[in-house]
């Protein structure tokens, strides 16, 4: 009988646990690696997806805008000869280009080879060539930046549009034809043409409008995306040729014999590794692959834009496989050692060894996901002097007027919001909670009769004004004017908790600018305008109504009629402002109100109760009609009334008209207790004190 050697339980279960974490260890490791490898890798594809998508994105708006707005010139210019009109046409393409920095040039020729231009560079300047009659003449206008004539300049034209290719090509066409990449002449820099025919009334072409749109700009584009990793990102096209590089001096090669420049081609790149991926790319057709060059793998992904776009281009991402698996490297060293110092700390104490393996396998954990949730799509901006960027800037400046033009017609927030979203704004709406305001002018129609349309016009335009500013700086939207009166709302597009708030405080400095504004008014004998305001806040329907060819930003829904009727309310209880229960309930906490009634308005058997908006609470004097003792005695008086308690209600009802002899809210309460009392009849018992009104 062979007797094996016993050992120790120490050693036994050191000998069996080291093995145990050994052979886990190693097997974790490996796992852990690969798993994180390929999370890196598809994480670095779907990275590269987003750069692809998004560098094909900006480079089809910065060529498409321009093109649009090149067909919108066409329909601008009449069917007079181009040189008689040419002055317009100037300007035309001159406001253009203000709000259209990447444009570098816009001209119009017609079948007899006049030429109309404005150009950007290397100076601003108007151009024109005449061929309209047998004396040929060019004439260089340069301006400043305000279109301002600085110089003029006449010289004998040598260049005739009639036999450049864009013109014969579109010609062939009633389309866009987009000419290949070239260099402009001036500026030695690559830019692309978009051109248009120019129709007749008929139909018939009678010549081709241009735009020359410089490329360089995507360079810089490129550029600023700031790409982790060592990563390169390019654009070429069909004839091999270089449209945007992140170096800017790489996209345009000289010429040694000539001492110009051309297009550079990607076999003249520097960079061996990006040569060898276009070529790989070029044979095989594939969109991702890996490519090696001199013992260095790399990963490639290759994007070819959209079949609707102009020209075929693609969008290369090259990355370093060792940078983008660098990380998981760093991190497979870091938990072999914690792991050799586990497995050391485990030959002394296994109980504690225990614990320390399961502490760094969580903050393993935790570090993948980490890696797996890491985000690069938070991408900064390089900051740069370049003188384009520095042109751009000036370009938004100058659309700034424009737009603030536009904000008047349209919401700020709105516009903002499709601009950012790249949506087109269309017909159709969601329900939300909006707060809903409605203005009103007292006795307007009698005012109307009284003065002079035009004068009424004026007077009536300054009032809006006034009141409009307060609501759009508290975050309001104003839906439209309807004849005297004003209908906006808050929560749309951008809801916020303090809809409310912002709502009965734009109600209350619009009543105290108006009765700034009467003062004034009636130094100046112009009639005194008594504004009424109604607040409800509800659930509506918010959204766009209208057709296709023309739409409103608005609400819809039983919320809007109820504000609109406690807006007419005011002038049976002879109050300014009043608000619903809903509102009331958010604001309460905030504003001082006094509870008037519970009505159903014109329409409804359900009774609401309305509130008259006071003052804020922390307003230290608050501008009140009457006393606060007024107040407070009518909300006792209404509550003894709904309590059925008609007696104490006309004791306090009779105080308040001490203070108010002809307040209509206390004779309007005061008459319906009277009527209890002299009926003599017993309250029925399913009273609710409801007042039912049957008029808006």
């Amino acid at each position: 009988m062979i007797i094996k050697k016993k050992r120790s339980l120490y050693l036994t279960i050191l000998r069996y646990f080291s093995f145990l974490v050994i052979v886990t260890g190693g097997a974790a490791g490996a796992s852990f690696y690969y798993g994180s490898a390929q999370i890196v890798l598809e994480y670095s594809d779907n990275n590269s997806k987003h750069i692809t998508d998004k560098v094909i994105n900006q480079t089809t708006h910065y060529l498409n805008t321009p093109a649009e707005q090149g067909k919108v010139i066409s329909q601008l210019i009449t069917e007079a000869p181009i040189i008689d009109a040419h002055e317009n046409i100037w300007r035309y393409m001159w406001q253009q280009m203000q709000v259209l920095p990447q444009v570098q040039s816009i001209h119009v020729a017609d079948e007899e080879g006049s030429y109309v231009q404005v150009r950007r560079d290397p100076q601003l300047a108007t151009r024109y060539i005449d061929r309209s009659t047998t004396k040929l003449n060019e004439l260089w206008v340069y301006r400043d930046a305000e279109y301002n004539r600085l110089n003029s300049e006449e010289k004998k034209p040598t260049f005739d549009p009639r036999n450049r290719p864009w013109y014969m090509n579109t010609l062939i066409e009633q389309k866009t034809y987009w000419t290949d990449v070239y260099l402009f002449t001036t500026a030695q820099t690559p830019g692309i043409s978009a051109t248009f025919p120019l129709l007749d009334s008929d139909d018939n072409k009678r010549g081709v409008i241009g735009i020359n749109i410089p490329l360089e700009s995507l360079s810089v584009f490129l550029s600023e995306l700031n790409l982790d990793k060592k990563g390169h990102v390019f654009i070429t096209n069909a004839n091999h040729e270089i449209i945007a590089f992140p170096d800017t001096n790489l996209i345009t090669t000289l010429l040694p014999d000539s001492g110009l420049r051309r297009v550079a081609l990607v076999y003249e790149l520097p960079q061996k590794w990006l040569r060898n991926a276009y070529d790989h790319y070029r044979e095989t057709g594939e969109t991702k692959f890996f490519s090696e060059t001199d013992d260095k793998t790399y990963i490639i992904n290759v994007a070819p834009f959209p079949k609707s776009f102009p020209t075929k281009w693609q969008v290369f991402v090259v990355m370093p496989e060792k940078e983008v698996l660098g990380s998981v490297n760093q991190v497979l060293l870091q938990t072999l050692l914690i792991f050799l110092s586990i497995f050391a700390l485990s030959l002394l104490v296994i109980l504690f060894f225990s614990q320390r393996i399961t502490k760094p396998i969580k903050a393993l954990t935790i570090e993948t996901e980490k890696i797996r949730n890491f985000n690069l799509d938070d991408i900064q901006r390089v900051r740069t002097n370049i003188s384009e960027i520095h042109s751009m800037s000036n370009a938004i400046i100058s659309a700034k007027t424009g737009l603030q033009s536009f904000r008047k017609y349209v919401p700020e927030v709105l516009v903002k919001q499709l601009i950012d979203l790249g949506e087109q704004a269309k017909i159709g709406g969601q329900e939300t909670e909006v707060t809903i305001f409605f203005s009103d002018i007292a006795n307007f129609t009698s005012i109307a009769e009284r003065i002079h349309p035009q004068d009424l016009m004026l007077h009536l335009s300054e009032y809006f004004e006034e009141l409009s500013m307060i609501i759009v700086k508290n975050n309001g939207t104003i839906d439209k004017y309807i004849g005297d009166a004003i209908m906006a709302f808050w929560g749309a597009p951008i809801h916020h908790e303090r809809t409310p708030y912002d709502a009965c405080k734009s109600a209350l400095l619009c009543q105290k600018r108006n009765k700034l504004l009467n003062e004034q008014w009636i130094k100046d004998r112009k009639p005194v305008l008594k504004t009424r305001i109604g607040l409800h806040t509800g659930r509506t329907i918010v959204g766009n109504v209208g057709s296709s060819v023309r739409i409103n930003y608005s609400v819809l829904g039983d919320s809007v009629n109820l504000a609109a009727r406690l807006e007419g309310i005011n002038k049976l209880y002879d109050t300014e402002i009043i608000i619903s229960e809903n509102t009331y309930h958010l604001v309460k906490d905030s504003y001082k109100c006094r509870m008037l009634d519970i009505v159903a308005v014109k329409g409804k058997q359900i009774g609401v109760q309305i509130y008259e908006l006071l003052h804020e609470i922390d307003e230290q004097e608050p501008e009140l009609k009457y006393p606060i003792e007024f107040y407070e005695t009518y909300e006792l008086a209404l509550k003894d009334y709904l309590n059925k308690n008609i007696s104490s209600a006309m004791d306090k009802l009779y105080i308040c008209q001490e203070i108010a002899q002809h307040d209509k809210s206390v004779l309007k309460l005061l008459a319906s207790c009277k009527q209890f009392i002299e009926k003599g009849d017993t309250i029925p018992e399913h009273w609710d004190g409801i007042t039912t009104l049957h008029e808006k």
